[in-house]
């Protein structure tokens, strides 16, 4: 049974989840209706947003809808980080928000406009160190609840320098505070639990808890020997 302060933090990172996402609704209703403020949501953000629609309602009961919320996580940022580096396209190209790091640089200045300059270069290489890194380890199911939990934290971060430095639509057209949300309320459920019950790669897919898996090497063995057994016996 989880103890009191895991519940706590669940419920807690529930409610914040099911708040932003209201939130997000509002905006987007509201932005398409009286405010058309730029930039609205493109259709990377609408998949986004869809998933932790779907992640919200269903990570309790299918593990499924947790896999599906630390891909599309792990891909926001794997994408973010192909982009900074030119992968994705040149600058000005269709789709391609840098295309080079010397952009990405520059764009994260305009976010921590209220520290000194020249902390920009280091910020950037730590951002995209840390986006690597938990993107990897999202993609991979590794460490799930601890990767999910330094997504939050990044994410945090990211919506507090925007909040500071750049309008209100930005950060709701990358969808800061859902994700944010999303991924605290991955590191507080059993999806994460359910989710790494399956073995990462081509091996058939089996339970990774509450097996003796030293019992099991044993009597494949035995089973192996058996047929040799029958043999010297006869």
């Amino acid at each position: 049974m989880s103890s009191p302060l895991t519940q706590l933090a669940r419920s807690c990172a529930g409610a914040a989840l099911w708040t932003a996402l209201g939130v997000q609704l509002a905006w987007l209703t509201l932005n398409a209706t009286v405010l058309h403020r730029h930039p609205g949501m493109d259709a990377i953000g609408a998949v986004i947003l869809v998933v932790a629609l779907i992640f919200a309602g269903l990570h309790r009961r299918s593990r499924w809808a947790a896999v599906a919320m630390r891909i599309v996580m792990a891909a926001e940022f794997l994408l973010a980080v192909a982009d900074r580096f030119g992968l994705l396209g040149a600058p000005g190209q269709a789709g391609v928000q840098w295309g080079s790091f010397a952009n990405f640089v520059s764009y994260t200045r305009s976010i921590i406009a209220f520290l000194p300059d020249d902390i920009a270069p280091t910020a950037a290489i730590g951002a995209t160190v840390a986006e690597i890194a938990l993107g990897i380890a999202l993609l991979l199911g590794l460490q799930i609840r601890l990767a999910a939990a330094g997504s939050g934290a990044l994410l945090v971060l990211y919506a507090t320098a925007m909040s500071i430095s750049l309008p209100a639509a930005e950060q709701f057209h990358y969808n800061v505070i859902v994700l944010c949300t999303t991924m605290f309320a991955l590191a507080t459920s059993d999806g994460p639990v359910r989710a790494r019950r399956r073995v990462v790669g081509l091996r058939r897919l089996v339970p990774t808890r509450g097996v003796d898996w030293d019992a099991r090497r044993a009597g494949r063995r035995r089973a192996r020997r058996a047929p040799q057994l029958r043999e010297d016996v006869r």
